[in-house]
């Protein structure tokens, strides 16, 4: 059958038909066309792609989804280049419980406070020391009677072990806070006890010794010891040194005073009449008991 390759224009509804084979020489014919066009043309440089977003590093396993790319950083703006010109006159108070008040917090803790302050209290009484009249030691003096009137302690001979008194019959004592109390020999007490931080009374009888405990020596202001008896009272220290008192002769008693001057123990011999009392004694040397409120008091 023949196929005329002019269409027929009498028949209106009848179309052409184009074989495969005619199309794609169409379209290859089209794109030649295209392609001289384009290099006619001016080239056009690609628009510039910007940079794929940073993605976070890995910190493990993710059961999730994939990585969140970081958020790109937004250009800054102009009020954040620019300084303040003025600084915040009403700081931002913080909104939590504050136990200060409104003053600055120090910066030295109590502990560190307290260590400064007993830095500068031991540098007073170290130039109290440093004002005493020169007086002669436990090793210069044998016996302290009328005539050697009085010794002085080292500060390491007043701070270590324990001073122990023997021969004395009563005893009292006074403590930096003005607790006065006294105790003779078979236990008998008046007055308040001063106990030490390592719940030890600081100045007390232990058996027939006398005893002051030396580690706790800055409570101490001063102390007596009172013999009654007819044989001598002895003082020895932890280091082994040792002095004497004489006993009573001829009206005559002699009271040990022992009082504190900054770091060191200063031991004295007073003369009392031997007819004196302990009462007597003790306003002497000013020595006024410190009474204990009774327990009831307490529980009103």
């Amino acid at each position: 059958m023949n196929v005329s390759s002019t269409p027929r224009t009498d028949i209106t509804f009848l179309r052409r038909r184009i074989k495969p084979g005619r199309a794609q020489s169409a379209t290859s014919s089209g794109t030649s066309t295209g392609a001289t066009s384009a290099q006619t043309a001016p080239a056009v440089a690609p628009p510039a792609q910007s940079p794929p977003p940073a993605l976070r590093p890995s910190t493990g396993l993710s059961l999730g989804g994939p990585p969140v790319a970081a958020p790109a950083q937004q250009p800054a703006t102009q009020a954040q280049i620019q300084p303040q010109s003025q600084p915040q006159s009403h700081p931002q108070r913080s909104a939590g419980l504050v136990l200060g008040g409104g003053g600055p917090a120090s910066s030295i803790g109590p502990r560190a406070q307290k260590l400064a302050a007993q830095r500068e209290k031991s540098k007073q009484e170290d130039h109290e020391v440093a004002l005493l009249f020169a007086a002669p030691g436990i090793k210069d003096v044998y016996e302290l009677n009328l005539v050697d009137r009085a010794l002085r302690l080292s500060a390491l001979q007043s701070s270590v072990g324990t001073l122990v008194v023997t021969g004395s019959t009563a005893i009292a004592w006074e403590s930096v806070r003005r607790v006065v109390g006294a105790q003779t020999a078979d236990g008998h007490k008046a007055g308040s006890p001063v106990k030490t931080s390592g719940n030890r009374e600081l100045v007390g009888y232990l058996g027939n010794d006398a005893l002051i405990t030396l580690r706790h020596v800055r409570e101490l202001r001063r102390a007596i010891f009172i013999n009654r008896s007819t044989s001598a009272m002895g003082v020895r220290l932890f280091s082994g040194d040792t002095v004497a008192l004489p006993p009573a002769k001829d009206g005559t008693q002699i009271v040990l005073l022992v009082h504190r001057i900054g770091s060191v123990l200063e031991l004295r011999a007073e003369p009392v009449p031997l007819d004196w009392s302990d009462l007597q004694i003790w306003q002497e040397f000013d020595f006024s008991m410190t009474h204990r409120a009774p327990t009831s008091a307490y529980g009103r």
